[in-house]
């Protein structure tokens, strides 16, 4: 496991718990799909022969990226299938209880649960083609772990391709048989890192924060997470690429062929949710970006603006923080001083910031509705499993509709009002800073 150096720079990217007492709760049943197509599903693996799969291991062959597909389908999509079987289910879920300490007993619903969806299903088609978003997982997570989100986008007319990040993932099995295990985290990252980081997270002051992200700037390259920063990067560059280009793994030709090809969305939980505005950022077809309580770790986007519409959904920092020293008051988030210059701080009407209150950062995956047992409150925060993942799912396919489908942008408003538990983000002690010093 990560030294005590290298978990604090992982803590909110591998989700480290504060311990809280609970009652036994059980594992909520996945919503049913509710948009007007039924789901199927596929999966395929993309090759970027310009990188190594291990950078590190110059034998090691192209870089693979195994992909799930959920996508809008032809006719009536019955049968089901399981969340996670066979040969995934035997390397990840043992993975996944490693990585985050999880018992095997809690994780019981990743392989007991069915999923309204069929693999291999006849693509729909429509004249102007299905958008596509592109989905990255947690650091330590798994392509699967936003299945809810990504069946309902599918079934109100979206293509959802979501890759592993081989290494950064729970273990996970390529087409030619090899399992790639996620790589433990060593000492050696300049120490600078964590504690800048520590820094930015305590909200002091505009100076301050300043001065933090100059040292961290040149403290992130010689660090795991900066050189998994850059390969999560290039690794959505790379699926990008090949989708628009056409050029995408012959499994999943059928149903790219029915995308819009021009049209593409970025998405993302924790780690993954951050790579997605970075990558947005740099994809002229990218019409949006979403981040699930992602930290934002790319030098370029603090004090400077996504350039994109940007959503992001924050888990209950006033109930459980993330970052040692981080203050729970209502007024900060760190992520306040990325994806917006300072002095336009919340006047933005590319950037929307919500929290979700009652959940913990993990909760923002399915295992808000599949974690089983005492401790899942301590896993996933106090709200149930069904209104966490109609909240995220409602608000973000508002969100994507607007942005990428040019709807009425009133959906945004109603989709929130929908749900008490989300309440929008002002970052008002920013904002007060940059009052203060006359920015």
């Amino acid at each position: 496991m990560p030294s005590a150096v290298v978990r604090s720079a992982l803590l909110i990217t591998i989700a480290a718990w504060t311990a809280v007492a609970s009652d036994p709760v059980s594992a909520s049943a996945m919503p049913m799909p509710d948009g007007k197509h039924d789901v199927g599903v596929i999966r395929g693996e993309f090759v970027d022969s310009s990188r190594r799969l291990d950078a590190g291991d110059p034998a090691s062959g192209p870089r693979r990226l195994p992909a799930i597909v959920w996508y809008p389908a032809a006719g009536r999509a019955v049968g089901g299938a399981p969340y996670m079987e066979g040969d995934e289910a035997a390397v990840r879920v043992p993975a996944i209880a490693r990585n985050f300490r999880y018992t095997t007993e809690e994780l019981h619903a990743l392989t007991s649960q069915r999923m309204n969806v069929r693999p291999g299903a006849t693509p729909a088609r429509q004249s102007r083609g299905f958008p596509v978003v592109v989905f990255s997982h947690g650091f330590f997570l798994y392509p699967e772990q936003n299945s809810a989100l990504a069946m309902r986008l599918a079934s109100h007319g979206y293509i959802v391709v979501s890759i592993a990040h081989p290494g950064d993932a729970a273990d996970v099995r390529l087409e030619d048989g090899r399992i790639v295990a996620t790589r433990p985290a060593v000492p050696g990252d300049d120490p600078r890192f964590a504690t800048t980081l520590k820094t930015l997270a305590g909200g002091q002051d505009l100076a301050t924060s300043r001065e933090a992200l100059t040292v961290y700037g040149e403290a992130l390259a010689a660090t795991r997470l900066g050189r998994s920063f850059v390969e999560w990067r290039d690794d959505t560059l790379a699926v990008a690429k090949a989708i628009v280009g056409g050029n995408e793994p012959r499994a999943l030709r059928e149903v790219l062929r029915a995308a819009h090809r021009n049209r593409l969305a970025f998405a993302g939980m924790s780690f993954g949710g951050a790579t997605s505005a970075t990558t947005c950022k740099l994809v002229d077809a990218c019409r949006a970006a979403v981040n699930l309580d992602g930290q934002n770790f790319d030098p370029d986007l603090f004090d400077r603006p996504v350039g994109r519409p940007f959503l992001l959904l924050l888990s209950d920092w006033t109930r459980y923080s993330l970052f040692e020293g981080q203050p729970k008051e209502a007024d900060f988030s760190p992520n306040d001083l990325a994806y917006e210059s300072w002095s336009a701080a919340g006047r933005s009407g590319d950037v929307l910031r919500v929290r979700l209150e009652g959940i913990r950062h993990m909760g923002f995956t399915d295992l808000v509705a599949l974690l089983e047992g005492s401790k899942r409150v301590e896993r996933v925060g106090e709200i149930g499993g069904d209104e966490a993942l109609s909240a995220i799912g409602d608000v973000v396919l508002a969100f994507l509709d607007v942005h990428v489908r040019e709807h009425d942008s009133v959906s945004i408003d109603r989709a929130i009002a929908r749900h008490p538990a989300l309440k929008r983000h002002e970052p008002a002690r920013l904002k007060k800073w940059v009052v203060g010093a006359g920015s």
